[in-house]
């Protein structure tokens, strides 16, 4: 399995051959449903096979080209960890596999390129994240990126009241008796609503948002806050990061697995990594009225294999079945995929990669002119 960027999915279109087979299927992470992924991806490569055979392709050599696929379903802890869905592409030459973050519809394709548009919405904008879990028992801080969640270690400060006080509260207590004044620190406990209790939880976090803050500056990207209303008001007091983002996951954390956390947070930072995509809709937008613009299918096909476009929307989720002539540069849609047909916004996003365009995955009511293709041209004629 590689990362799903741009650089990945131009090698996945550069590794076609003369058939080349998609599949897709919704996963799940856990429960009795997970245990049924794998038996729903020998039900499609049923339907691959079948397919095959009537093209003129025999069982021995179905058998090797499936031969990787057949290993990973029976790979046991390979369906332990997946996440809403699964994408496989092979050939006789190539094989790879992407686990996906969004749940795609229950899908094979054999054509003539890999179906890519179902990963376009991970390159465009999945990019690695920070969480910070703040809590009084332990504050911990994942890492999410789009092939995985891992936990930082906050280094050389305590991550828990506990050890703040045991540490902390003590050593003021030493000083106290050193000064020879007699007064011994107070501390209230931890649910408190007591001053000393709340100058002890601010100084608890300060520690902390002075280790986050370094730590961050090094790797940049947005960083969430998780922990209750109290917790994350206080850390923001302290907060010197730049790119802390203004909402919080609210709530007690502790009780929180780490993956509902991570989904909770990739619902706040989203809008952090569309802001370019946002900047090409405006963009479009402002294009209204002129020739350099269109939300017309045909023109765009034809467009994007000639290499006019600067930025194509595409969506997901839609099919359109076509033909395409580059000599006589014709389109012609169909209601039907035959053997005559390819699906022609694929075709329209391999070709814009193809000839460097920028590509964003959205759905189809996010396109401009609620359309299955949009696209800026670069020169129209």
């Amino acid at each position: 399995m590689s990362k799903v960027d741009r650089e990945t999915i131009e090698r996945l279109i550069s590794q076609t051959s003369d058939t080349n087979i998609s599949i897709f299927i919704p996963t799940h992470k856990t429960g009795a449903e997970g245990k049924q992924d794998p038996i729903h991806l020998k039900n499609i490569l049923s339907e691959v096979r079948n397919e095959l055979k009537a093209s003129g392709w025999k069982d021995p050599d179905i058998d090797q080209l499936f031969s990787p696929v057949h290993m990973l379903i029976e790979e046991n802890q390979f369906w332990l960890h997946q996440d809403k869905g699964l994408a496989i592409y092979f050939n006789k030459n190539h094989f790879d596999y992407f686990k996906i973050p969004v749940t795609p519809n229950a899908d094979h394709y054999i054509a003539e390129n890999f179906m890519i548009t179902p990963l376009l919405e991970l390159q465009n904008h999945h990019g690695v994240y920070h969480i910070l879990v703040l809590s009084q028992n332990k504050t911990r801080m994942l890492k999410s990126a789009p092939d995985e969640l891992t936990e930082v270690a906050i280094e050389s400060v305590p991550t828990s009241m506990e050890e703040h006080l045991k540490f902390h509260v003590a050593e003021k207590s030493l000083q106290s008796h050193s000064a020879g004044n007699g007064n011994n620190a107070v501390f209230h406990g931890q649910g408190g609503e007591g001053n000393s209790d709340n100058k002890e939880l601010k100084l608890f976090l300060k520690h902390i948002e002075n280790k986050v803050t370094k730590y961050m500056k090094k790797v940049n990207g947005p960083l969430v806050l998780a922990g209750t209303d109290k917790i994350v008001s206080y850390y923001r007091e302290a907060n010197s990061y730049y790119n802390l983002i203004g909402g919080s996951i609210k709530g007690n954390p502790d009780t929180r697995r780490d993956e509902e956390t991570e989904e909770a947070a990739w619902s706040l930072v989203e809008a952090f990594f569309r802001e370019e995509i946002q900047s090409d809709l405006e963009r479009f937008n402002n294009l209204r009225g002129g020739g350099l613009i269109s939300a017309n299918i045909k023109d765009i096909v034809s467009g994007a294999y000639f290499g006019k476009v600067d930025t194509l929307f595409v969506s997901m989720k839609n099919k359109q079945w076509g033909k395409f002539d580059p000599e006589s540069n014709q389109v012609q849609l169909s209601s039907e995929k035959t053997d005559e047909t390819v699906e022609l916004i694929n075709f329209a996003a391999v070709s814009a990669l193809r000839t460097g365009s920028t590509l964003y995955g959205l759905s189809p009511e996010q396109i401009p002119e609620t359309s299955n293709l949009a696209a800026i041209y670069r020169y129209k004629t």
